[in-house]
């Protein structure tokens, strides 16, 4: 058995044993999610202006809007040309 296999191993019993941990804890400890929540931020009734408020917060922050739209083109076309580069030996 070489190095690389040995490795690979050891790395693969590494993963399985954090999973199962990890599984372990989700399983035995209840999420608390009822202490996380404000009462203040839980709406009593449903938003009736909620469109209205969205479309002015988009109106009002349009430069923001803008700048980050920009950024999540940028990003995109540098993922998709890291893809497709050509790799040299």
């Amino acid at each position: 058995m070489s190095e690389s296999d040995t490795t690979t191993i050891v790395g693969l019993m590494v993963c399985v044993l954090l999973l199962f941990s990890l599984l372990y804890v989700i399983s035995t400890n209840p999420f608390p999610y009822g202490s996380y929540v404000n009462p203040r931020l839980a709406p009593i009734r449903p938003a009736e202006d909620l469109g209205w408020r969205m479309s002015s917060f988009l109106w009002g922050y349009r430069g923001l809007d803008l700048f980050m739209q920009t950024l999540v083109l940028f990003a995109t076309a540098i993922s998709c040309l890291a893809l497709l580069r050509e790799e040299r030996k």
